[in-house]
């Protein structure tokens, strides 16, 4: 079973998480969250949403 993780906030810190992640075959990136309007954050990595964190309760009923 793979670790799942998000992401808070995409600046610096975050863009290194997320390539990290790339290289950790045992964690699954599955969100990010951000203060920015999500439709202006471009992250790396395809397939994964990125969610306004005024959203954090709604996502949190879609999780396992």
């Amino acid at each position: 079973m793979k670790t799942r993780v998000a992401i808070m906030g995409y600046g610096n810190l975050g863009r290194g998480v997320e390539l990290a992640l790339r290289n950790s075959p045992d964690m699954e990136f599955v969100a990010v969250f951000s203060r920015r309007d999500p439709a202006k954050v471009s992250i790396k990595t395809t397939g994964v949403p990125v969610i306004s964190v005024n959203d954090i309760d709604a996502y949190q009923d879609k999780v396992d």
